[in-house]
């Protein structure tokens, strides 16, 4: 099915996105500083509408907590556009459907951050609500790669065996590294389970080293090598900073005298963990998009046959 390119569609895509990594980051700053009960009812802020609350107010620890609630409320709105956009010119049904459904999970994350104040940032909510968000993120990533010109390359045409390994591989390392973001957030708001999350590392790190190898035996085009790469340079970073967060973290329980490193590195950890299964979700994509076997449409396992 041919579709047409609507070129300022995309670029909103491309919006929504960036502004849900940004949301991303906000919130990691708002767990870092401890300030997520810095607000202490919601959808209010200290009784007050939220988009009225005086700037002045904006003090100490409210600053990150308030900011957070002010870009959160914002994605929802771009998210509420996006999927009307969709829903009137997008002629794929399966992409109408995403856009829908990134629309209702904006809305229960939604609810489980106000349910992470309401209740006193329980773990579960806390751990159910940052991982959401990272799957919120992949959404919105996808829905920007499937609305631009990329998207709309033809296939390569591989061996039937050639093309199902790289897919496995590259569709394992995605579920790899979100079994691992739900570890660290586990880690990060429970303090459970360190030393899963510390052996996930090991296995995600496996996981696109093994991508890697297949793109470059079985796929050899230079742009899933160029990715495939990236991919490798990203979660090495992310080893590194993953080592460094484990020395400078203080425990959950303080939140006063807090360093510069004990905020920044286990923020930038977080954003970073965003971008490798953001990267990672992508590649997976483009593997099932681009890699047909002779005679055979690309598809993508959950929605076979509609991804062209």
């Amino acid at each position: 099915m041919t579709t047409n390119f609507h070129p300022w569609l995309h670029r909103f895509a491309c919006l929504l996105a960036g502004a849900t990594f940004l949301l991303i980051v906000a919130g990691a700053n708002v767990t870092s500083h401890r300030a997520g009960l810095s607000v202490p009812d919601w959808p209010t802020t200290y009784g007050q509408f939220m988009f009225s609350f005086p700037v002045s107010k904006w003090v100490g620890n409210i600053f990150y907590e308030h900011g957070h609630r002010l870009i959160a409320s914002s994605v929802g709105i771009l998210t509420i556009i996006l999927a009307v956009w969709l829903v009137r010119v997008e002629q794929r049904r399966w992409v109408r459907r995403l856009g829908i459904a990134a629309l209702a999970v904006v809305i229960v994350q939604g609810i489980l951050g106000g349910l992470t104040v309401k209740l006193m940032l329980p773990p579960p909510v806390s751990i159910a609500h940052a991982c959401l968000a990272e799957a919120f993120f992949c959404i919105t990533v996808v829905l920007a790669f499937v609305t631009s010109t990329e998207w709309r390359q033809p296939a390569l045409p591989l061996e039937i065996s050639t093309a199902r390994l790289a897919q496995r591989f590259i569709l394992a390392s995605t579920i790899a590294v979100y079994a691992q973001v739900i570890l660290g957030a586990t880690v990060r708001h429970a303090e459970w389970g360190i030393f899963a999350h510390i052996f996930g590392a090991a296995v995600v790190f496996g996981c696109v080293i093994s991508s890697l190898f297949a793109a470059l035996y079985t796929v050899k085009h230079r742009g899933f090598l160029r990715h495939a790469i990236l991919l490798v340079c990203l979660v090495a970073a992310q080893l590194v900073l993953g080592v460094i967060t484990l020395i400078v973290r203080a425990p959950k329980n303080i939140d006063e005298g807090l360093s510069a490193a004990q905020v920044l590195v286990p923020t930038a950890h977080l954003a970073l963990g965003a971008l490798v299964l953001a990267t990672s979700m992508v590649m997976t994509m483009k593997a099932f998009r681009f890699l047909a076997t002779p005679g055979e449409e690309p598809t993508w396992p959950l929605v076979p046959g509609e991804l062209s």
